[in-house]
This record gives structure tokens, sequence and C-alpha cells, in this order.
């Protein structure tokens, strides 16, 4: 098996070329193809410096096909796998907007405050913030207040 694994790896393109590929079809919109692209890099270059973008951007064209469920799963890995990743931040907020495209109103507030917590001057933060206001939400999360005597 693993004989097979080095000659597949062997027959890859290199890891700069096939990631450079799919993020040009990506950004040319030819999403199914740059997905698979980006599924091939993530095949044989897992633990590359541009994995965990490859992730996002499987994630991403999840996202922009409406395939929310998936897009949050992927998102997921992101975050899992590649903690100090680039897309790291991006990630959350995109799971945070596709949860709420799935009804998940909770879970996706609390993914966009969690990001606003952790980030709170990021660009992400900012949009997370006006995402939140335009659905009437405030950016934290609010106790109720007790009071005396209760």
């Amino acid at each position: 098996a693993q004989q097979a694994q080095q000659q597949a790896l062997a027959q890859a393109p290199p890891p700069d070329v096939l990631y450079n590929n799919a993020l040009r079809d990506y950004n040319l919109g030819q999403y199914d193809l740059a997905f698979q692209e980006f599924g091939q890099y993530m095949k044989f270059y897992p633990n590359t410096e541009l994995a965990g973008n490859a992730q996002f951007y499987l994630a991403d064209i999840e996202y922009q096909q409406k395939k929310y469920d998936a897009a949050v799963a992927d998102y997921d890995k992101v975050l899992e796998q590649y903690p100090s990743g680039n897309k790291t931040k991006t990630a959350e907020l995109k799971k945070g907007f596709a949860l709420l495209e799935l009804g998940q109103k909770d879970a996706g507030i609390r993914e966009l405050r969690a990001l606003i917590n952790r980030y709170p001057n990021s660009l992400e933060a900012a949009t997370a913030q006006d995402r939140l206001k335009r659905l009437n939400v405030p950016a934290t999360a609010t106790t109720p207040r007790r009071r005396p005597g209760q």
C-alpha cells in the first residue's frame, strides 16, 4: 500500500504547481475544477505550509455552491487541523455564516461571537459584528441581570 502511495505521489504535480492551478481556477470561478485540484493537493500534500489554505478553499467552494453542511465540516477541519494558519479567522467567520444559512441561528451567532471575542480588532470581527447587527443581535452575549431580592 505504501508503494502504491509513493507511486501516486511521484505522478502528482509538484505542490506549488497544483496549488497555484487550483487557486487560479478558484479565482476564475471554476469551482468544480478548483475543488478537484484542492482535493488532490490535500491528498498528496496534507502536511505542507499551504495545506490549511487548500482546506479552506475546499470549504469556501462548498459555501459558494450552497453546500452549507459540507462547508461547515470543512471549515471545522481548518479550525481543528490548522489553528495557526492564516485562514483561521476567515474560516470561523464563514462557518458562522454557513450555520446561519442552514437555519442554525443560535449556533451561527455563537460562532460569530466567539470570533469577535478571540480576534476583536480583526476585519473578520468587524464583518461578524455587521452581520449580527443586521440580525438585530448584540455582538456580545448578554446575561439577564438579577434583581435584588431574587
